[in-house]
């Protein structure tokens, strides 16, 4: 078949029972080459090892000192899962030396590199015991690849790399090892050789680019889930799994709300046209989900998936003769984007503009329009909205929350007739009204809005009453 690359996130490397089963993925298939692991995820009682990571980062900055009690906690994680494996504490404790010598770096890195050091350590250490136990306990051959020798080089901001093309030359040569490779994810260094990291999620972009460095024919990532569903098993029962989807319908189902991959880890891939297969190690044996660029289609259903996210707010904005204004629309845009504000849809008139936005777009933002970096405060809708109306000298604007999206996404409506109509008609036979609506050109999607002021979970009922439409009553 070729070179598999498979990656392990934080939940698969949480229990000695998962790495044993992600171990026998590679004794039943010798087309697995390349074992991409994240740090360890959460385990009773104890957080995640990057999430100790920051926290004990963030109090060496502070106070001078790495808190014992979470190099401790760190300490727990590795001995929970290794140690009923086969490794001996004191293996454990000699690779948990590697993190004891990067703190003592503190001094000797900037703030970001040392931040970028320290966080990016979790993928190292579970690494380095992970090619032990599949080396030492499981007895096949395997290694350790350190990122820093290879040449994996990252640039820009040491919190949020991107990688340098050249990397790709360097991960080219991980097909030349023997055995099965054991690989990090989420770290890597610049040029320099000072540390970096992807940004947080960064072990599926990692995945990824050696995926595309070793032209893999296969990009497997292992998750607690089985594949991905067709709509939200919270708000529809027992939704269909998708055996295979398409990488632009995957994405903008993401758009909305999907969390399958983090997005900018879908592109290489995507572009080098490598099939990514999303299983779950609970029941590694079944098909999952395969994300590729074409699909055959469904004659009978032209729909793939529906998608619904909520907390939105409309902005509409009102100017008699706007369009004869030359650039109104490009002097809006420019606005929310001093104040980096993302924008989700926009609809117009003859004299308005209709913005999408989702609300935590305020409540998360710490900037405001000519306040000096040192002395940002908080973004408050209010407080933009009066100065968009000034900066465009516009007769009204108005905002409506509690607003939703939904979105009903497939290839197949390119050529189904009605897809629209049996959308509407769904809605509104059970008194669903259409605020907003919007199919993009490639005809693949169709995005509505509607109004949850009434009833909080309007659009819920709405994902519900679509996907009866579409894939059937259970």
């Amino acid at each position: 078949m070729g070179i598999i690359v498979s990656k392990f996130g934080g939940w698969a490397n949480s229990s000695p029972e998962n790495v044993r089963k992600s171990c026998d993925l590679f004794v039943d298939n010798k087309d697995r080459k390349i074992k991409i692991n994240s740090a360890i995820g959460k385990i009773e009682g104890l957080p995640k090892v990057t999430d100790l990571l920051i926290e004990g980062t963030n109090e060496i900055l502070k106070t001078g000192t790495f808190p014992k009690d979470i190099f401790e906690k760190i300490k727990q994680n590795h001995y929970f899962v290794f140690e009923p494996l086969g490794i001996k504490r004191a293996q454990i404790d000699e690779i948990l030396s590697i993190l004891e010598d990067y703190i003592t770096k503190k001094d000797s890195l900037e703030e970001d590199h040392f931040r970028a050091l320290i966080v990016g350590s979790g993928e190292e250490l579970f690494s380095r015991l992970d090619a032990i136990y599949i080396r030492e306990i499981r007895g096949i051959n395997a290694q350790y690849v350190d990122p820093r020798e290879i040449g994996h080089y990252l640039y820009g901001n040491p919190l949020g790399g991107k990688i340098l093309d050249e990397s790709y030359k360097n991960l080219s040569k991980l097909k030349e090892y023997d055995g099965v490779i054991i690989y990090p994810g989420f770290f890597a260094v610049d040029k320099a050789g000072l540390p970096m990291i992807y940004s947080r999620g960064g072990t599926d972009k990692t995945a990824s680019d050696v995926a595309v460095a070793v032209q893999a024919s296969l990009y497997e990532n292992w998750k607690d889930v089985e594949g991905i569903l067709a709509s939200d098993p919270r708000v529809v029962k027992n939704p269909k799994m998708m055996s295979e989807v398409t990488y632009s319908e995957i994405r903008e189902l993401s758009y909305i709300s999907f969390n399958v991959l983090h997005q900018e880890a879908m592109l290489p891939v995507m572009k080098a046209g490598i099939p990514i297969s999303l299983k779950g190690l609970i029941n590694p044996n079944n098909q999952g989900t395969t994300i590729l660029k074409n699909r055959k289609l469904d004659s009978n259903n032209p729909v793939i998936g529906i998608a619904h996210k909520e907390n939105i707010c409309f902005i509409n904005i009102e100017k008699q003769l706007m369009n004869e204004e030359v650039g109104f629309a490009q002097r809006v845009l420019s606005i929310f984007r001093e104040h980096q504000i993302s924008i989700e849809q926009i609809t117009t008139g003859i004299d308005s503009i209709g913005l999408v936005v989702d609300m935590n777009e305020f409540q998360e933002k710490q900037i405001y329009s000519g306040v000096a970096e040192g002395t940002r405060k908080k973004l408050y809708i209010d407080e933009f909205i009066k100065h968009l109306n000034k900066r465009l000298s516009s007769d009204n604007v108005q905002v409506r929350p509690n607003k939703a999206l939904i979105c009903v996404v497939g290839d197949g409506m390119r050529s189904h007739i009605g897809v629209l109509s049996r959308v509407t008609n769904a809605l509104s036979k059970n008194n669903i009204n259409v605020e907003v609506i919007d199919q993009g050109p490639s005809e693949r999607n169709i995005i509505i809005g509607v109004d949850c002021c009434d009833d909080k979970d309007t659009a819920k009922k709405a994902v519900q009453f679509l996907y009866d439409e579409f894939f059937g009553k259970k």
